[in-house]
């Protein structure tokens, strides 16, 4: 029902009513929006402008919205918004102003093969090193989607940047996988 109603909204385009409850709100609060597209990953968002307060494009995670409705109020997309720069910004779906900034990750010789067949990020960027290893390289935030995609490659990964993501993966870097993704 709710991506039924989302949908319809996306297509003409209406203004949606949402009961929303934030990770931090005790109770949902009711916010207009004007839709521009779905995030599909570990969790799916619906990308939106609010109507009210600084109109900033937000992510607003579905399993979030309690209640939603079509407020029979059309509006016109902006022109200069493209959901797929949008989405970019973030690994996966999740994004974080203070964590965006560029990302490298060194995959060993042994999975160096399969790392470069793999579509991390759609703006990524490979090199081979002399070792045989190749570092990947993209900007984007999302370290706790990075460190969970992460952890399936167990230690023939190792993250050169950003530090933060380098600390919070280090622990569980492993070697008892039998496979690459």
């Amino acid at each position: 029902e709710l991506l039924g109603t989302v949908t319809e909204a996306l297509r003409a385009p209406w203004e949606l009513r949402l009961s929303y409850r934030g990770a931090d709100d005790a109770r949902p609060r009711v916010r207009v929006v004007h839709p521009y597209g779905v995030l599909l990953g570990v969790r799916q968002y619906l990308v939106a402008r609010p109507v009210d307060g600084n109109k900033v494009m937000r992510r607003f995670r579905l399993d979030r919205i309690e209640e939603v409705s079509i407020t029979g109020q059309s509006f016109a997309r902006d022109p200069d918004f493209h959901l797929a720069s949008f989405a970019a910004l973030s690994f996966g779906s999740y994004h974080s102003d203070e964590e965006y900034g560029e990302v490298i990750w060194r995959f060993a010789p042994e999975a160096a093969e399969t790392a470069r067949r793999f579509v991390f990020h759609p703006n990524q960027s490979a090199s081979d090193q002399p070792d045989g290893s190749v570092l990947v390289r993209f900007v984007a935030s999302g370290h706790l989607e990075m460190a969970w995609h992460l952890y399936q490659w167990g230690n023939q990964v190792e993250v050169i940047a950003p530090k933060e993501l380098r600390e919070l993966v280090e622990a569980y870097r492993r070697n008892d996988f039998p496979s690459l993704p």
